[in-house]
């Protein structure tokens, strides 16, 4: 008897459209093995600028191309936070970004993920940020955080937006705060759905938030009219994250991705490829450098001062009278 034919392998299946007329325009689904793909991601290493000032506090040195601190196997991104000197810093970690290579305006983006240990000190973070910085640095041009987590208070996710007229500095910013008891230990969906009128999140296709366009007209209100891009980091300490100290007996730790996808209404807008490019070069609090201005033409010289004519003779006497 011959032995049965055996059976064909299905097909790959699609990533299902996230709601009615969304469709996939740029997904990772790290399904590869290496460093994370240079074509989709690049390393935010020019954080290091800033993330370390009286501002931030952050303990971390960022690496770039490092598969101790980012590396993509079995099916899952890893960013992991690790307990080595660099530089002068005690910690060493990954900040990758879509930056120039995925920048999207409006749309729903949804990272599947397991965050790190939920250990004081561990800050992982989910955000997006503005490519054009088109309103001024931060906060006017605006931030999104999908999901932020401090350590010192596990299974608590925070969803936030930062404007110039909200934001955490004045303590008027936009958030709320869900509680997600194995957010370490699980993988989650954490989501946005941005639109025109609104922000939506949403964990596990349940909404948690949502931050509505004013309409008032300000751009220190919504700054969301312009291209933002995604980015994955775990920060170490930090003047939030280390509110309760650094468990650096937790370390490494590591926040594992399965996937991120960005699906958008209509392709035409999906690729960017015809947006103008990413702005020049970043300097500390994620503000852009302005290009060169060129350089002004030497002043003229001084002509030399015109030489006085001398003093006019005085007229002659009259003669005396006889």
């Amino acid at each position: 008897m011959a032995p049965p034919a055996p059976e064909p392998e299905p097909a790959p299946v699609e990533p299902e459209p996230a709601d009615d007329g969304y469709k996939l325009v740029w997904s990772d689904e790290f399904d590869y093995e290496g460093l994370p793909d240079s074509r989709k991601w690049s390393y935010q290493v020019e954080a290091n600028n800033w993330v370390h000032d009286r501002n931030h506090n952050e303990q971390q040195w960022y690496m770039s191309g490092r598969k101790e601190n980012s590396y993509v196997s079995d099916g899952t991104l890893k960013i992991t936070a690790r307990r080595e000197d660099w530089i002068g810093n005690p910690f060493t970690s990954a900040r990758i970004r879509t930056r120039g290579k995925g920048d999207w305006l409006y749309g729903r983006m949804e990272v599947r993920a397991k965050l790190p240990a939920g250990r004081p000190g561990i800050w992982p973070a989910i955000w997006l940020m503005p490519t054009d910085q088109r309103y001024g640095g931060w906060p006017r041009s605006g931030e999104v955080d999908i999901m932020e987590c401090v350590g010192w208070d596990p299974g608590v996710i925070h969803n936030s937006v930062h404007t110039g007229a909200f934001n955490h500095r004045l303590k008027s910013h936009k958030h709320a705060v869900m509680r997600v008891p194995d957010a370490h230990d699980a993988f989650h969906v954490y989501a946005v759905e941005w639109t025109e009128e609104s922000i939506k999140y949403f964990i596990d296709d349940v909404q948690t938030f949502e931050f509505k366009n004013t309409k008032s007209g300000s751009s220190d209100e919504w700054p969301f009219s312009q291209r933002f891009y995604i980015i994955l980091n775990v920060a170490v300490g930090g003047n939030w994250g280390a509110v309760k100290g650094i468990d650096a007996a937790c370390l490494p730790t590591t926040m594992e991705i399965d996937y991120v996808r960005m699906y958008q209404r209509g392709v035409a807008d999906t690729a960017g490829t015809e947006l103008p490019p990413p702005p020049p070069a970043e300097i500390p609090g994620g503000q852009f450098v302005p290009p060169p201005a060129p350089p002004k033409p030497p002043a003229p010289p001084t002509p030399p001062p015109a030489p006085t004519p001398p003093p006019a003779p005085e007229p002659a006497a009259p003669p005396p009278s006889a």
